[in-house]
């Protein structure tokens, strides 16, 4: 089943405002926490900065994930599976628009 245009391009929409959304998210979480001077809100400043720097992680893996997929649709190859190369499910992209694997190499991958 070949995805339509239109489908193709709401999708692509999709990934461009998700993608904006993640990386105004990444350029707040680079921001030192500032709480006082005092002891106390120090721990909580070097707490809350290493918390995240794990959600910041996270992050850049999504918009690494979405980059790959707009690429895709550039390319033609979206919503092909990375892995066998079959078309990935239309509600799983519809879920997960950055969706590179389909259900079956995704539950095979134990990812």
């Amino acid at each position: 089943m070949k995805l339509s245009k239109e489908f193709t391009q709401k999708q692509k929409a999709k990934l461009l405002k998700e993608k904006e959304r993640i990386d105004a998210k990444i350029k707040n979480l680079k921001k030192f926490p500032d709480y006082g001077q005092g002891e106390e809100d120090n721990l909580q400043e070097m707490g809350d900065f290493e918390n995240n720097l794990s959600i910041e992680e996270q992050l850049m893996y999504l918009s690494k994930k979405i980059d790959k997929a707009l690429k895709a649709i550039e390319g033609g190859t979206y919503g092909r599976c990375s892995k066998c190369r079959k078309n990935i499910e239309k509600g799983r992209l519809q879920i997960m628009s950055y969706a590179d694997l389909c259900v079956s190499c995704k539950k095979n991958s134990g990812k």
